[in-house]
């Protein structure tokens, strides 16, 4: 994927405001957003270190060094010798942390304030580094990071909109092959063969087909449970694509649809409706939960609208912000967001509609191009 230098200066300035030197940043999504480069594996240790004013600095193992001539990276490398003992867990283990504090020290940093992952650094990792480095100062960066990576650069969306296109291909196979009395889990492995022989990479290739109460959850996984001619089956395809994930997804019927079960799908497009009109720069998130949950009103049960209603989605495919009563961010130009509507009633069933949007300066604009109204 190609990466934009001006990514960098938006951390950089980030790097001002919180006062902080040097970030060290040890989540592998975090280390391709700063430096481009795709790790595939995700057991073994990897880190990026980040001066003020310079090219990131990515830390590999040797075993991951010999991908990198066909990988396009930003900024400089440095490799440690992968310890065997410490080569089947995520933990970094003493060479990684002694590899990744050279580089601080030959940057003349030893003393500086470090910003580092709270969220994502181990115990045993953060007193190796303050062991290491006694005379540093270290600060949180992890919510910085998430607020830079809200917003989305031309290579990014387009990464999601391919892995859209793949996750389309997931939801026309699923349209002709789900059928009363095939089990969820046999329709689901059809759907991810049919994706991945489209290039949907492994890491993020998820076809659940779910029927009854599970099929609300997020990241439910298909079960042996066999699809009733009289169930709603939601249809939920993620794929990632150089990294980048999209999320699709449809509601049909195996039969003829109950009027409960067609007023309960209908409110989900009407809900879908409502939030695409209140999308735009500058509107608060939870000004446009609280707005479609009042014009929503009576027309469903209370509890049934699953939360939140959308989110972002990039390099994960669930990342702040998101879109619920209790968010604290603001819609800006360049963020790509999944909507996600939900209404789940025991005795109904689940109806559910995503798919991608990328915020204008007028508005949205979709990423994909497949019809929801599938019941």
């Amino acid at each position: 994927m190609q990466f934009t230098p001006q990514r960098l200066d938006r951390v950089h300035r980030s790097m001002a405001r919180e006062q902080v030197d040097a970030i060290v940043v040890t989540r592998r999504q975090d280390v391709q957003y700063l430096t481009g480069y795709h790790s595939r594996a995700s057991n073994v240790p990897i880190g990026c270190v980040l001066a003020q004013d310079s090219p990131p600095h990515l830390i590999i193992s040797d075993m991951q060094a010999e991908e990198i001539p066909s990988e396009s990276i930003m900024g400089r490398l440095s490799e440690f010798t992968l310890e065997a003992e410490e080569g089947w867990f995520r933990a970094q283990g003493t060479a990684f942390w002694e590899q990744l504090v050279g580089v601080l020290k030959h940057a003349g940093l030893e003393r500086g304030m470090i910003g580092i992952q709270h969220d994502w650094i181990s115990v045993r990792g953060f007193d190796r580094l303050k062991t290491l480095l006694p005379q540093a100062g270290f600060k949180d960066f992890t919510q910085s990071l998430w607020r830079l990576r809200h917003f989305k650069d031309a290579a990014e969306i387009d990464a999601i909109r391919q892995a859209v296109n793949i996750a389309e291909i997931g939801v026309r196979t699923a349209l002709e092959i789900v059928a009363a009395g095939k089990s969820e889990e046999e329709a689901s492995l059809q759907i991810e063969s049919a994706m991945r022989g489209a290039g949907g990479q492994l890491r993020g290739i998820r076809a659940a087909v779910l029927t009854g109460g599970h099929a609300r959850r997020p990241f439910a996984q298909p079960g042996p449970k066999r699809i009733g001619a009289e169930d709603l089956a939601v249809l939920d395809i993620t794929v990632s694509q150089n990294g980048y994930f999209a999320e699709v997804t449809r509601t049909i019927h195996m039969g003829k649809p109950t009027e409960r079960q067609k007023k309960m799908f209908d409110s989900v497009l009407r809900i879908r409706s409502l939030i695409e009109k209140n999308l735009k720069p500058d509107a608060q998130l939870s000004d446009v939960a609280a707005n479609v949950i009042k014009k929503i009103g009576k027309r469903v049960p209370p509890g049934s609208l699953v939360q939140p209603m959308g989110s972002s989605i990039g390099l994960d495919l669930r990342e702040p912000p998101y879109l619920s009563l209790d968010s604290q961010y603001a819609l800006r130009e360049g963020m790509v967001l999944t909507l996600h509507p939900t209404l789940y009633i025991p005795e109904t069933g689940c109806a559910k509609v995503a798919d991608a949007v990328v915020i204008t300066e007028h508005g949205i604009k979709g990423l994909g191009s497949l019809s929801r109204e599938t019941l």
